[in-house]
């Protein structure tokens, strides 16, 4: 059976984003920084692309955020492609804050079943654009209120031969429009949004999926992830993260709680397990070693389930792990990420930022 290596290099970005102070912001409207890319995974084998980052401000003052907008493509060497560009945009004083994606993709994913229902490994290959936008405005200090939006739009181009998406059997494994709304609430009270060493991040969200809406299926999704920070000594850093899933209705199999990937449940494949109801505990010891460097030691803990039974078999799923870290931009602490993870085999991970 294969398994995924991700190596995932942007952190010509982040060294490059070092050289963004207040001073050039403001002699500058908006501040591009080029991106290159380069990546591995064995479904796609070696990856290419460039991109930019715009950052700017809408209001000089010292109390709004820097607003960003990322734009990444690339191309694999199976021919696959990736177009993706994150936004986040802070209004004067933070008023209001708009975050979101939007993204065109052409990519490969691994199967083993939903729940209980385990079947052998199936790669199958999907091109879907994607569309996220999460608008917010204040109510109160550190606390926001607003709406949601989620649409892709899922057409499959290979399935795996004999394999049970390929009979159109599961929900969404045929052509489908995922097409929902919702409402927001999130609590920030962190000192950092690249690497906080105290405050606490809340965040609830909220999806109708209808066919009023254009989508084909009838579901509801909502989600809830709180992070805790808090710095024990002066090189030391307890970091926790708890993430609830629930799922109700006729969802597609691609989205209801997935375990694994680079940022939560690091050592499993994403969606190696998957169901309906995902909770999952995850916390990181963060150290300075010296000047730049530092390591991390992970572990995490995981149940997945449905409406009829929660939490089913395998029972509690688990991963560990440790990494190593450089700060590629001391300004505002970015840190290139080097993770190994051990779940049901053992990952690794290249990125930049933190898991959570």
């Amino acid at each position: 059976m294969k398994k995924p290596i991700l190596l995932i290099l942007l952190s010509f970005y982040f060294i490059s984003a070092s050289a963004i102070n207040s001073d050039s912001i403001k002699n500058e409207k908006v501040h591009i920084v080029p991106i290159p890319v380069f990546y591995y995974v064995p479904e796609t084998r070696f990856a290419f692309g460039a991109g930019a980052s715009f950052t700017f401000k809408l209001s000089h003052d010292s109390a709004t955020n820097y607003s960003d907008i990322l734009g990444i493509g690339a191309y694999t060497q199976d021919n696959q492609i990736v177009l993706y560009a994150p936004i986040e945009i802070y209004s004067k004083d933070n008023k209001y804050y708009l975050e979101g994606e939007l993204g065109f993709y052409k990519y490969s994913y691994y199967y083993w079943g939903i729940g209980t229902e385990r079947v052998s490994q199936e790669l199958y290959e999907v091109v879907y654009p994607r569309i996220i936008l999460n608008g917010y405005r204040k109510l109160f200090s550190n606390i926001y209120g607003g709406i949601d939006y989620y649409f892709r739009a899922d057409n499959f181009i290979n399935y795996a031969s004999n394999g049970v998406l390929g009979t159109g059997e599961v929900t969404g494994s045929k052509n489908y429009t995922a097409s929902g709304a919702g409402f927001d609430l999130l609590y920030d009270s962190r000192d950092s949004i690249f690497f906080p060493t105290k405050g606490i991040l809340v965040r609830l969200t909220s999806y109708d999926y209808s066919s009023f809406l254009g989508s084909t299926f009838n579901f509801q999704k909502i989600q809830t992830d709180v992070s805790w920070y808090k710095r024990i000594t002066p090189s030391f850093i307890l970091a926790m993260n708890q993430h609830n899933e629930f799922t109700f209705g006729n969802a597609p199999f691609d989205m209801i709680g997935l375990v694994g990937g680079s940022k939560q449940m690091r050592g499993y494949y994403y969606g190696y397990y998957r169901d309906k109801f995902l909770t999952l505990l995850q916390a990181e010891a963060r150290v300075h070693i010296h000047g730049p460097w530092g390591f991390a030691v992970f572990g995490a803990s995981a149940l997945i389930g449905h409406p009829g039974v929660f939490p089913e078999a395998p029972g509690l799923i688990l991963a560990e792990g440790v990494g190593l870290r450089y700060n590629a931009n001391k300004k505002q602490h970015i840190n290139i990420r080097g993770d190994i993870g051990y779940g049901n085999t053992v990952e690794y991970y290249l990125s930049v930022e933190e898991a959570f």
